[in-house]
């Protein structure tokens, strides 16, 4: 990340804890803020990969992350993890970069009529990872956002709620609601396939696709605002 006029702290700073390097850094000591720039910088680049930010915009948007993260430091309380506020930063800088990204492909295609150049031929392994990307991009942003930080990320339920400012039976509902919706991509995609094929076993289940049913089968699906499938 360019700001200027950082200095790089020893290598014994990885020992400091994130609540003294946001002292350090509101108290203006620049070392201090690459030192946490550097820590949590690859967990920011991997989550905003895997809500859809797609590679030739992934630089500037976690420019734009760190940026915000900048200039809130003063306000960060400590009542979470560190790690958690910036999710939750990460998390509102990719739904307005996304909101951005369907304006400019409205306009594109209201201006043109032409069809987008057809893809290149990709290996079966890399046509499948491009399949469960672009089922994830159908997914609500809400059961997307729930879906990788506790499926991806390993981010407890608690920990989600607070990131996504929403009680924690809501994460559990949308959780569950994305399992579901995905399940059901997965299979219409999957008899699509056979059907193109013309046989009933030339493929296999798609990989990494969770199971409809979670740890929380039981589930209040009209809990906040999953009523209709709107979580």
């Amino acid at each position: 990340m360019n700001t200027p006029g950082l200095s790089r702290l020893p290598a014994h700073t990885n020992r400091i804890s994130d609540g003294e390097l946001v002292a350090r850094c509101c108290a203006g000591d620049r070392g201090a803020w690459r030192s946490l720039y550097e820590r949590h910088s690859a967990l920011v680049f991997r989550f905003l990969s895997a809500l859809g930010v797609r590679d030739p915009e992934r630089e500037d948007a976690c420019q734009d992350v760190f940026l915000a993260v900048y200039r809130s430091l003063p306000s960060f309380r400590g009542e979470a993890q560190l790690s958690t506020w910036i999710y939750r930063i990460t998390a509102r800088t990719t739904g307005k970069l996304i909101q951005k990204r369907k304006l400019r492909s409205a306009l594109t295609n209201t201006l043109s009529s032409e069809p987008p150049p057809a893809p290149s031929d990709p290996t079966e392994r890399a046509a499948r990872s491009l399949l469960l990307d672009r089922m994830l991009d159908k997914l609500n942003p809400k059961k997307r956002l729930v879906l990788v930080l506790f499926e991806l990320e390993g981010v407890p339920v608690e920990e989600i709620a607070r990131i996504a400012e929403c009680p924690t039976n809501t994460v559990w509902s949308r959780l569950h609601h994305a399992r579901l919706d995905l399940a059901k991509m997965a299979a219409k995609e999957d008899k699509r396939r056979r059907k193109t094929r013309g046989t009933a076993d030339s493929d296999g289940p798609l990989p990494g696709v969770a199971p409809a049913s979670g740890s929380r089968d039981s589930i209040d699906t009209d809990a906040t605002d999953e009523t209709g499938g709107a979580a």
